[in-house]
């Protein structure tokens, strides 16, 4: 029997706060990590987000959030935040996704062995060849961490699609599209570049499933500027998921689904940092980002 590839949705309830960093104060982002530091507390906050109207979980193979998950007896429909990095790894010279765990980094900015565009650009010298050859089996092992049954698709993060942006690596996109789109999954790439990234789709040529960047009514995260991103997003076919709703905490999450719907959004991720009480506030936001 063919297989129907799974709807964009429209409310993606976003749970990397607990892990990454974000916009937020350093008391509110404890509080929240205190909150679901227990595998059955975020269960129970997944399950009733979902069942409040989040049509999908986005979230990264951390053990946390699987120890979550191996607590449900039924399976969410997960997106899998893929080629997942700690905060203390952002320090290497190379992105620690370039290798495998235990490999060496080839490159190093003392080596003298740099050169080329590479040279020219300041990134790695491994950012120079074919960057998808190399992430992609980390990124296969990484969904892997997962229910299989569970998995509606991918969300690149935005430490690898920025990466490639700036290396213009049409390719490492090209590939990761035709990667999950032969596992019939749907795949999205966030991004802190958000105009940028929608500018460059239109001369590669490209149109992933979604992609997923800040969209808010202080302009808090949308780079280049704020009307080019809301420019962007009118003229690009591609969908967009409106992350960082609440501007670092700034203005109350329905505003700031409002706001991105209104200016062409197709659907919004609300992160756990940003919600007090999970599900009623997805409740609330569900009817606000309908069709």
């Amino acid at each position: 029997m063919k297989r129907v590839k799974p709807e964009v949705p429209r409310l993606l309830l976003g749970v990397s706060s607990l892990d990454q960093p974000v916009r937020t104060t350093r008391d509110r982002q404890l509080e929240v990590a205190s909150r679901f530091k227990e595998p059955e507390s975020l269960a129970v906050a997944l399950v009733k987000g979902v069942a409040a109207g989040a049509q999908g979980v986005i979230a990264p193979p951390t053990l946390d959030v699987r120890e979550a998950l191996a607590e449900l007896k039924k399976d969410l429909p997960l997106f899998a935040r893929v080629l997942h990095t700690s905060p203390a790894e952002d320090l290497r010279w190379e992105p620690v996704f370039l290798s495998d765990p235990g490999e060496e980094s080839s490159a190093s900015p003392r080596n003298g062995k740099r050169s080329g565009r590479s040279s020219r650009n300041l990134l790695p010298l491994s950012m120079a060849g074919d960057l998808a050859s190399r992430v992609l089996p980390r990124m296969e092992r990484e969904v892997a961490l997962f229910n299989a049954k569970a998995i509606r698709g991918i969300a690149v993060a935005a430490v690898a699609t920025d990466l490639a942006l700036a290396a213009n690596q049409a390719k490492f996109l090209e590939r990761v599209v035709r990667f999950a789109h032969h596992r019939h999954w749907l795949v999205g790439f966030e991004t802190r570049n958000l105009g940028h990234l929608l500018a460059r789709l239109k001369p590669w040529e490209l149109s992933p499933d979604f992609v997923m960047g800040p969209v808010n009514p202080r302009g808090v995260g949308m780079m280049p500027d704020a009307a080019r991103v809301l420019a962007e997003i009118q003229s690009s076919s591609v969908k967009v998921i409106a992350s960082e709703l609440r501007a670092g905490g700034l203005v109350p999450i329905e505003d700031g689904a409002t706001y991105a719907r209104h200016h062409g959004a197709w659907g919004v991720c609300a992160e756990l940092v940003d919600m007090d009480d999970v599900p009623k506030e997805l409740k609330g936001l569900a009817p606000l980002v309908a069709a």
